[in-house]
C-alpha cells in the first residue's frame, strides 16, 4: 500500500503540527509583546475591523488595503468579542486546514508518497504558524489559494460550468485579501485552454468565460463601491490603491529588493498615515489636488521612470529579488521570524529552511518538466509563477512570497520521493541519475541558504526597536531598555533608539544613563530639539 493511501499518516501529521501549534501559541503568549500588541498593517487591520463593527459600509474614502480581512476581523470580534486569542486559534485551525488541503492536491497531482512527505514538509515549515499568530491576511490568502487550487483540478477532472463559476468565485474572493491574485486569472484562463479532458475543448471557451465572469461579480461590488465614494471611475481603484507606492517603494535609486522606508521623501513610517502621505507628498510634487487614481499612477510612473532610464541597475536589483525569494530568511517589515525564535523558542519546532524546500523544488520541476507536464503539475507551476512575478515587480518579503510556498513544498516533496525511488532502483542509470539530482539539490541549498547580504539586519533591528516602544507604552520600562540595546547593536547611529532608551532611563531614575543616551542623539542628529529639552530638564533637575 502506498504511503497516500494510509490515513493513519495524514493523522499523525495534523495531530503533530496542532501538538506543535498549541505549544508555539503558549510560548508565543508567554515571551513575546506582540501577543497584545499590533504593529504596522497589523495594527491598521485592528483598527480599520474594530471601526467596522460600527460601520460595515466602511467609510467613505477608497479602501487602501483589498478589504476581505478587515471585514474577516470585524465578523470574528462581532462574535466573539475583540480578542486577538480568539483570531489566533482560528487561523491556526486554518492552518491545519491548509495542511490537510496540501495533502489532498498532491493526491491529485503527484500521488505516491509525495502528498503526505508535501504535508509533513509544511508541518515543519514554520513561517505558516508564526503567521497564524498575527493579524495579517497571508493566513487567510494561502486558505483560499489552497482551495481555489484544490476546486480547479476537480474542476479540470469533471468539467462543468458550476466548478469553473465557483473557481472563478474563489479567485475573485482571493483578490479581496490579496488583489496580487488578479494576476491568476489569465494564466489560468490559458491552463483550462490548454486542457485535454474528454468535452473540455467542445465547452472550454464557456469555462473560460464563467471562470472569468465569477472572478468578476465576486469583486465587482468593491469596485463599484469604491468609485461611488470617490467619484473616481478609475481601474486603479479596482480593489485597494495602494499599488502605486509600494512599487515606488520596490522601484527606485534606493531600491534592495525589500521594503524600503521612504523616510526622505517625507513619510512618517506610520502605516495608518501613508495613504495620507502618499497623497499630500505627490500633490505637493504636482502642484494641484489629485484624485486617488492620479495618486496612485503618480507613483507607479515614478517606479517605471526609474526603470527605464536604468535598466542593468533593474537588472541587478531583480535578480537580487530572485536569489532573496529563493533563499532561507524570512524577510518581513512587521514581525522577523528569525528574531522572534531567539525569545519564542518553540518556533525552532518548524525547522524546516525555506532554501531546501526551494532547492528540492527546483529538482522536482526539472523532473515533472521532463517527464512532459500533466495539467495539474502545470497548473501548480503556474501558481508559483505567478507569485514570483509579484514579488519581482515589488519587494520581497515573507508574507509575499508565501502563496507560493504549498506548490513549492508539493514539488519539493515529489522531488525528494523521485530521489529515494532512484537511489533505491536496482538500475545504474536511474540510481546515477539520482545522484546527479541529489549533487544539483544541495549545491542549490548551499547557494540559497547562506546570507550573504546583511540587508535583513535592519530589518531586525526595526522589529526590537518596535518591540521597545510597546514595553514602554506597557511601562515595562527595564524590558523596553533592553530591546533598545538589541535595536542599537544593529544600528547604533538609530537616533530614535538612543532617544527612546534615554526616556526609559529616564522613568527609572537612572539620570546617569539618560543624560549619555540623550548626548548620543543629538551627536548622531544635532537639531533634535526634544533631546534637547530633556537634557536641559535633567541637568536643571540635579
Amino acid at each position: 500500500m502506498s504511503a497516500s493511501r494510509r490515513p493513519w499518516l495524514i493523522v499523525a501529521v495534523l495531530a503533530g503540527a496542532a501538538a506543535m501549534r498549541a505549544a508555539y501559541l503558549l510560548d508565543y503568549r508567554a515571551h513575546s509583546v506582540f501577543w497584545d500588541s499590533m504593529l504596522l498593517d497589523a495594527r491598521v487591520y485592528d483598527e480599520w475591523a474594530r471601526s467596522l463593527m460600527t460601520d460595515w459600509a466602511g467609510g467613505s474614502q477608497v479602501y487602501t488595503l483589498p478589504p476581505l480581512y478587515p471585514y474577516f476581523l470585524a465578523a470574528v470580534y462581532t462574535l466573539f468579542g475583540p480578542h486577538y486569542p480568539v483570531v489566533y486559534l482560528l487561523q491556526a485551525a486554518m492552518g491545519l486546514a491548509n495542511i490537510w488541503l496540501i495533502y489532498s492536491i498532491g493526491r491529485k497531482v503527484f500521488g505516491g508518497a509525495t502528498p503526505i512527505l508535501a504535508a509533513a514538509m509544511a508541518a515543519l515549515y514554520g513561517s505558516f504558524m508564526f503567521m497564524e499568530a498575527k493579524l495579517m491576511s497571508t493566513t487567510l490568502a494561502l486558505t483560499l489559494g489552497l482551495l481555489l487550487l484544490r476546486l480547479l483540478l476537480a474542476a479540470a477532472e469533471r468539467p462543468g460550468l458550476g466548478l469553473w463559476a465557483l473557481s472563478g468565485a474563489l479567485l475573485g474572493l482571493g483578490a479581496l485579501v490579496r488583489a496580487e491574485t488578479l494576476l491568476l486569472a489569465p494564466l489560468v484562463a490559458w491552463w483550462i485552454h490548454r486542457l485535454p479532458a474528454p468535452g473540455i475543448r467542445k465547452g472550454r471557451w464557456a469555462g473560460i468565460g464563467v471562470f472569468l465572469g465569477a472572478a468578476v461579480l465576486m469583486v465587482a461590488p468593491v469596485t463599484a463601491r469604491n468609485w461611488i465614494v470617490s467619484g473616481d471611475w478609475s481601474a486603479a481603484n479596482l480593489i485597494s490603491s495602494q499599488a502605486g507606492i509600494t512599487f515606488y517603494q520596490s522601484n527606485n535609486p534606493r531600491a534592495t529588493g525589500l521594503y524600503y522606508f521612504l523616510q526622505d521623501e517625507g513619510f512618517s513610517g506610520n502605516a495608518g498615515m501613508q495613504a495620507e502621505e502618499e497623497k499630500s507628498i505627490a500633490e505637493k510634487a504636482v502642484g494641484r489636488p489629485m484624485a486617488r487614481s492620479e495618486v496612485t499612477r503618480y507613483w507607479m510612473n515614478r517606479g517605471l521612470s526609474w526603470i527605464v532610464s536604468n535598466p542593468g541597475r533593474f537588472l541587478v536589483l531583480e535578480c537580487r529579488k530572485l536569489l532573496r525569494f529563493l533563499g532561507t530568511y524570512e524577510y518581513s517589515t512587521e514581525y522577523i521570524f528569525h528574531a522572534e525564535r531567539r525569545t519564542v523558542r518553540t518556533l525552532w519546532l518548524g525547522f524546516l529552511p525555506f532554501a531546501a524546500i526551494t532547492s528540492l523544488a527546483i529538482v522536482g520541476i526539472l523532473l515533472a518538466w521532463r517527464r512532459g507536464w500533466r495539467p495539474p503539475a502545470l497548473l501548480l507551476a503556474i501558481f508559483v509563477v505567478a507569485n514570483l512575478l509579484v514579488v519581482l515587480a515589488f519587494y520581497v518579503s515573507s508574507r509575499y512570497r508565501m502563496p507560493s510556498a504549498p506548490a513549492l513544498i508539493l514539488f519539493a516533496a515529489y522531488g525528494l520521493e523521485q530521489l529515494a525511488r532512484g537511489i533505491r532502483s536496482r538500475l545504474s542509470a536511474d540510481r546515477t541519475e539520482a545522484w546527479i539530482h541529489a549533487v544539483i539539490a544541495a549545491v542549490l541549498f548551499l547557494i540559497f541558504h547562506p546570507q550573504v547580504d546583511r540587508s535583513h539586519i535592519v530589518q531586525e533591528g526595526n522589529v526590537h526597536y518596535n518591540a521597545g516602544v510597546l514595553l514602554y507604552n506597557k511601562k515595562e520600562y527595564d524590558a523596553s531598555v533592553d530591546e533598545y540595546r538589541r535595536a542599537l547593536q544593529v544600528d547604533p547611529r538609530n537616533w530614535r533608539a538612543w532617544y527612546n532608551m534615554g526616556n526609559s532611563y529616564a522613568v527609572l531614575k537612572r539620570r546617569d544613563e539618560a543624560v549619555a543616551a540623550y548626548r548620543e542623539v543629538l551627536r548622531i542628529n544635532p537639531g533634535f530639539e526634544q533631546a534637547q529639552r530633556q537634557l536641559r530638564a535633567l541637568k536643571a533637575g540635579s
